[in-house]
């Protein structure tokens, strides 16, 4: 009986150290993304001008819109850039929303935008921003008052905007016809930020087509279904100045499952490549398209590697299978 015990003491021992711990455990669950949204942006900036001793800008729901509008576009061609569809740069986005821009129209008037890429927090990318003098300027101006911003997530991968800008005194649009020689280009209209995109389910062979209706851009519909304006180009073959057109038959995926007939709505589409649209504030001049994904994660988890009661139950079994065997053992030296 000596022996058995001894046996079963070592065995206990052998099992239980070589389960993992739960600082080892932790360790193989994944980190998880950063949450941040428009919101979050503003309130850093804030932060920054209080630190500085400047008034905290003022939110405008016109700049959230342009700001979230180029946010999606970055997202959309998967880029980081100022321009936004057609080459259109700020000022004229600006106008086209409807902002009454303050100062020389010809110079581009009273307005900057910040404009940044990756997988970091709105806290990062502020930070980030702090580290030369035209970003920093943006955000620590005198001179502007208000200030706008817009998140996108594809993967792990936030794009992130912020407009800022000073209206004129009476907030009316200031009349000007841009010239060839202004500091501005592309072409672009309101439609182009508030045409609504209903989205088109796989049809049995997993193939998703949309038909294009009157004012939606090529941008605007590769951000609702989650894709590259390259790939819905590619999928159709059209160039890099092909236009579309209503009634255009687009095919936008055909890597989508086959589903059962379900009502397609505007906001929700379910993608491999999803655009997340993270933001809590109303845009009363932006239609802002909320694009859920399946995971907020992109890597793959292992549940049954990190799930510690899969290892207690297997150590249980050979724990009674050794005391199975030992006892059949000293039943069968009984009868020797």
């Amino acid at each position: 009986m000596r022996k058995l015990t001894g046996w079963l003491v070592i065995t206990f021992l052998v099992i239980v150290t070589s389960f993992p711990s739960s600082g080892a455990l932790a360790q193989h669950l994944p980190s998880a993304p950063y949450q941040s949204s428009a919101n979050d942006l503003i309130a850093e900036v804030n932060a920054l001008r209080a630190a500085n001793s400047l008034p905290a800008y003022v939110v405008s729901p016109i700049l959230m819109g342009t700001a979230q509008a180029q946010a999606n576009y970055m997202a959309a061609i998967g880029s980081v850039t100022h321009s936004g569809p057609g080459g259109i740069q700020l000022t004229q986005r600006l106008l086209n929303a409807g902002y009454p821009l303050a100062g020389d129209l010809s110079l581009g008037g009273f307005r900057a935008e910040n404009i940044t890429g990756g997988n970091k927090s709105a806290a990062q990318a502020v930070q980030g921003w702090t580290g030369d003098a035209p970003h920093l300027n943006t955000m620590l101006s005198p001179i502007l008052t208000e200030i706008g911003a817009g998140v996108a997530k594809v993967g792990n991968t936030y794009y992130m905007v912020i407009d800022c800008a000073l209206p004129t005194t009476s907030a009316q649009s200031q009349d000007y016809t841009f010239g060839p020689g202004d500091p501005v280009g592309g072409t672009s209209a309101p439609s182009d930020f508030i045409v609504p995109i209903i989205a088109s389910t796989p049809d049995e062979n997993g193939l998703v087509y949309h038909e294009v209706q009157y004012g939606q851009t090529l941008w605007a519909i590769a951000i609702e279904y989650g894709v590259k304006i390259d790939e819905i180009r590619a999928l159709n073959n059209l160039g890099p100045e092909t236009d579309i057109y209503q009634g255009d038959k687009l095919l936008v995926r055909k890597d989508a499952p086959p589903s059962p007939a379900v009502t397609a709505t505007a906001s929700v589409i379910s993608s491999n490549s999803p655009i997340s649209v993270l933001t809590s504030t109303p845009f009363p001049t932006v239609t802002v398209m909320i694009i859920e994904t399946a995971t907020l994660m992109s890597e793959s988890s292992d549940t049954s590697r990190d799930n510690p009661g899969s290892g207690i139950v297997i150590g249980i079994v050979l724990v009674t299978l050794l005391i199975a065997g030992m006892l059949t053992w000293m039943s069968s030296r009984k009868h020797v």
